[in-house]
């Protein structure tokens, strides 16, 4: 694995962690950004995913938990053993202090949650002394498609870890969608969303990196970084790999209320790709958030035991990668990093089928488009009334009033809330439990 990239991203992620004095006041502080809205929904789906997938699991593992933006989720949901995983020391330390702030809130739960820092998951086998019911990673395992034995020796560390029959829940930003985003440009800009690819030629299935900035979220750029440092993910690449050590994707989640919050075209697909809505904020706030997806794995039974790996060479290795993280680092790994230890190729570019993201539109393009909508529908609303008009001249005014009152019901707030009511509906989401708030600040997002 690219030890270069991983000193970036330990170094993105330290500055910023322990920004703020309490978890109280990131919360304050989260919620009047504009990256707020994406931060609700992210965790909104974290939440489900973790409720449907984790209630009441004896134990949880998390791969690059972070801050521990989770650990409300996991207490709400019953878990009472996690250990959570970081590359970011500075972050598992703001871990630690999240969990005794929520352990003096709920004295009464036994709860056994460990946070530790290691830059080793991609690099080699991290064997834990107990098997796990969960094991998750979220907003982070585009980190390991680095190269394809970094991705094999994570999902290594996911099987041996995970019990048979247990659940792998994650999310990634599809590598597809990411494409389609930049085009042929290499860059997007936009008031929320950068993208700037940072491969060399055609993309590969692995070891193609670009730096992403989404406004308001730890993915933005910190003095000494640009952004975060990450890789194309593919999904035929991410299932096919992950086939390898017995985890089979979960297609249908069992949950209509986790089902509305993606994309219905993903019906059938290991990828669930997100739907927001965000009617008050900028345009390509929405963008970022439908470049991700949700996946779930579940580890099938037979699964060949992986043989252990040398003591002596993982203390090399984990010696070799602590030197090489104390060097500061000022610049984002050069283009093509992690490239040249894989020679797999992208599949070539096919026709847009139905169902996928749409071309990004530029902010000119998309209030061009509103314009024009709000031209059609003035249009509409008048041939509605001259149509009301020539009804009540009829005679008929009973029935204009009906059809208006159908109309006036079967707008387009049925595909898309009113501004009022998502009013509503944030105010009613800002009345949840403190103990269900608390701690909810994504750590990659």
């Amino acid at each position: 694995m690219d030890l270069r990239a991983l000193e970036y991203t330990r170094a993105h992620y330290d500055k910023h962690s322990n920004q703020y004095a309490s978890t109280e006041e990131a919360l304050r502080a989260r919620a009047q950004g504009p990256g707020a809205p994406l931060k609700k929904f992210h965790n909104d789906i974290k939440r489900q995913l973790i409720s449907r997938f984790a209630s009441n699991a004896g134990s949880l593992l998390d791969f690059a938990c972070g801050r521990g933006g989770d650990i409300w989720k996991w207490i709400d949901a019953g878990v009472q053993r996690v250990k959570g995983i970081d590359l970011s020391p500075g972050e598992i330390e703001e871990a630690r202090t999240r969990f005794e702030e929520a352990r003096a809130k709920r004295p009464e739960m036994e709860l056994d949650y460990e946070f530790v820092d290691s830059p080793m998951l991609g690099v080699s086998e991290w064997r834990e002394d107990r098997q796990y019911d969960v094991v998750t990673c979220m907003f982070a395992i585009h980190y390991f498609f680095v190269t394809e034995k970094a991705l094999k020796q994570f999902l290594h560390n996911v099987s041996i870890n995970l019990k048979e029959g247990g659940y792998f829940i994650g999310t990634v930003p599809d590598g597809k969608r990411i494409n389609e985003c930049i085009k042929n440009a290499k860059t997007f800009k936009s008031p929320m969303l950068t993208i700037d690819a940072r491969w060399e030629g055609q993309p590969a299935c692995f070891g193609s990196p670009y730096i992403c900035a989404i406004g308001d979220t730890v993915t933005g750029g910190e003095k000494g970084t640009e952004g975060s440092f990450e890789y194309l993910v593919y999904s035929n690449a991410l299932v096919g790999v992950a086939a390898q050590f017995g985890l089979k994707p979960v297609i249908d989640y069992g949950d209509p209320n986790l089902a509305a919050l993606f994309d219905s075209a993903d019906a059938g697909k290991p990828l669930k790709h997100f739907r927001p809505r965000f009617p008050r904020s900028d345009p390509s706030l929405e963008w970022a958030s439908r470049l991700f997806a949700a996946f779930v794995f579940q580890k099938t039974s037979g699964t060949p035991a992986a043989p252990g790996v040398d003591p002596d060479r993982r203390a090399q290795l984990a010696a070799a990668a602590a030197a090489r993280l104390k060097r500061p680092l000022e610049s984002a790994p050069a283009a093509g990093a992690g490239a040249a230890e894989t020679a797999a190729q992208a599949p070539p570019p096919k026709r847009r089928r139905p169902g996928l993201l749409k071309p990004v539109a530029a902010p000119q393009q998309v209030q061009q488009a509103e314009a024009s909508q709000g031209e059609q529908q003035q249009q509409q609303q008048q041939q509605q009334q001259q149509q009301q008009q020539q009804q009540q001249s009829d005679g008929d005014g009973g029935a204009a009033d009906e059809q208006e009152q159908q109309q006036s019901g079967e707008g387009e707030g049925q595909e898309q809330p009113s501004d009022e009511q998502q009013s509503e509906q944030l105010q009613s989401d800002e009345q949840q439990s403190d103990e269900q708030q608390e701690g909810d600040e994504d750590d990659d997002l």
